[in-house]
């Protein structure tokens, strides 16, 4: 999501919660002013819905027409696979070679 959508996504929802038209009035604090859990509890529902239209906008993002898909539609192959020469396909037709294991030294 780029920055300008993201903004745009929050400008529109503060709009619709302390907006011109919005739910609230935003009103500046005072020294006298008390009502602290009220405060809290508003700044808190505020996070939420900001954090639901943004997780709704991303959604959207993702899945409109000609976008990315977020997830492959198929499963990669490994990058690097363990080899063990004893265990190898060989190429079809090519003679398979048998390799020694390792001899343990002789005690001394």
């Amino acid at each position: 999501m780029s920055d300008d959508a993201l903004l745009a996504i929050i400008d529109g929802k503060l709009a619709d919660l302390i907006g011109a038209s919005g739910e609230w009035t935003l009103v500046r604090r005072e020294s006298g002013d008390t009502d602290d859990i009220f405060h809290t509890m508003l700044s808190g529902q505020i996070a939420v819905e900001l954090a639901q239209a943004v997780k709704a906008g991303r959604t959207a993002l993702r899945n409109a027409p000609g976008t990315e898909p977020s997830a492959l539609p198929w499963t990669p192959a490994p990058v690097a696979v363990w080899a063990n020469p004893a265990h190898a396909a060989a190429p079809q037709g090519a003679p398979v070679q048998s390799v020694p294991a390792p001899v343990a030294a002789a005690a001394a």
